[in-house]
């Protein structure tokens, strides 16, 4: 079994990301709904860290911003309005998808983890290594 070598990157990254779970299973007691983002923040703590499990890293990181994004969207535009739609149970349905999926914290983080996905081959070769 050959070892390999963690990237920098990677362990940096799942390093704030357990930061960040512990944060929200703090502020979980107070509202419980951030236990689950913080199982989940510890869930992709552990796939960066291991480097398995790319496609589920991140669809999740991809899925946070697009509910986080569309959450933005109707919050400060009338897109509500103009669909007849009401706007509070969008944006409180987004808001608890968006909870359930990492909350506003995966959120900040992702953004950083996909652009260095996308513009750089760190990540997506850590990953790769895993399966090879």
């Amino acid at each position: 079994m050959s070892n390999r070598i963690r990237p920098l990157q990677a362990t940096v990254m799942s390093s704030l990301l357990l930061l960040a779970s512990m944060l929200m299973i703090y502020l979980g007691v107070a509202a419980n709904a951030y236990f689950i983002s913080g199982a989940l923040l510890l869930l992709e703590a552990a796939l960066l860290w291991k480097g398995s499990g790319f496609r589920i890293f991140k669809y999740l990181l991809l899925a946070n911003q697009i509910t986080a994004i569309l959450l933005l969207i109707f919050l400060f535009t009338d897109l509500a309005g103009l669909l007849h739609l009401p706007k509070l149970d969008i944006t409180g349905g987004l808001m608890v998808i968006n909870v359930f999926i990492g909350g506003p914290l995966l959120g900040i983080l992702s953004i950083p983890l996909l652009a260095s996905m996308h513009f750089s081959r760190v990540l997506p070769d850590w990953f790769q290594s895993a399966q090879a």
